[in-house]
């Protein structure tokens, strides 16, 4: 494990294979700040880098000095105060941290500890940024920094639920998906994410404003993509429900599961936007959701409402899902 203060560290030098060099995860970076969300994020990381052979980087930033607002009381620098609790909480991250795991603690600063976060997780060329949401199964706690990352972050975002342990590790890998349309981002992502975790992949749609499971509920399907022979055909799951709550609820999401969804419509080009959609099934996820940014040639049908149907009398075509492998 390595401690790095510099603004423009080398990577570290671990016992972990390098991933290959097209793999989707390579490099992980975790936002830490001395709290129980930050350890979630942490623990999520952890399992990420370990299935992934992914090398981890915990950063810890230090919001820089307004110079327009004075300090009151009056108590002189207390930057030595700073770097010392820092360095504490970052022995802490580390500490949650498998052995087999390379891992560096980063101090950065930062405008904001958002900004220092995106900016550090881009220096740092991570393919992954990761951070603990506070939410999950009905609890939501709000984070100034969480909000700004759900809404402008240019690589992929990981929320870690709270309390989440990391101690299944990574097993199944879910797609929010639409019964509709074709392979898009979220499925692609999701193919390549599976492969490197050696994780089940499964396609789920979440179908709100249904009073009741289809008839055909029981019956698992494979999802009709348009895949080789040699590549992991999903399973795919449909989960219905008055309620995008209920919807969620009514899954049997496992353990060491992850879901994949895009960004919101309103999303920039080449930026993740967590909509109102993606933000009332994470309060009830009780799984880690990654959001993926939008792409520079998307199109609305690979984002994230489309794996919600609202018209009741869709076909249903599959139940909650299963245990995992």
């Amino acid at each position: 494990m390595t401690h790095d203060a510099s603004p423009h560290p080398a990577p570290p030098a671990g016992s972990q294979p390098d991933p290959r060099s097209d793999a989707p995860l390579r490099r992980i970076a975790v936002g830490f700040g001395g709290d129980e969300r930050s350890r979630d994020a942490v623990r999520l990381g952890a399992a990420l880098a370990r299935a992934a052979g992914a090398r981890l980087d915990i950063v810890l930033i230090v919001t820089q000095d307004d110079p327009f607002t004075a300090v009151y009381p009056p108590v002189g620098s207390i930057s030595g105060i700073v770097a010392d609790q820092g360095a504490a909480w970052l022995r802490e991250a580390e500490e949650l941290v498998p052995a087999d795991v390379d891992v560096t603690a980063l101090v950065r600063r930062g405008a904001s500890v958002a900004e220092g976060l995106i900016a550090a997780a881009e220096e740092r060329g991570a393919d992954l940024l990761v951070t603990g949401s506070g939410v999950g199964a009905g609890r939501i706690t709000s984070h100034p920094a969480v909000e700004a990352l759900v809404h402008s972050s240019p690589i992929p975002l990981a929320l870690a639920p709270a309390g989440y342990t990391g101690t299944d590790g990574v097993t199944d890998v879910f797609a929010a998906v639409s019964g509709t349309s074709g392979r898009h981002q979220v499925v692609d992502a999701a193919t390549d994410w599976a492969d490197q975790l050696d994780a089940e992949l499964v396609h789920v749609t979440l179908r709100a404003g249904e009073s009741a499971p289809h008839p055909d509920a029981g019956a698992e399907t494979r999802a009709d993509t348009e895949t080789d022979a040699a590549e992991q055909t999903p399973r795919a799951v449909v989960a219905v429900g008055r309620t995008l709550a209920q919807a969620v609820r009514r899954v049997d999401w496992p353990q060491g599961a992850l879901l994949l969804m895009g960004s919101s419509r309103l999303a920039g080009r080449r930026r993740l936007f967590l909509g109102t959609v993606a933000a009332r099934i994470l309060s009830r996820l009780p799984i880690p959701m990654i959001v993926m940014p939008r792409h520079e040639h998307e199109t609305d049908h690979t984002l994230e409402t489309d794996h919600i149907a609202h018209a009741p009398g869709d076909a249903v075509t599959a139940p909650p899902a299963g245990t995992a492998r």
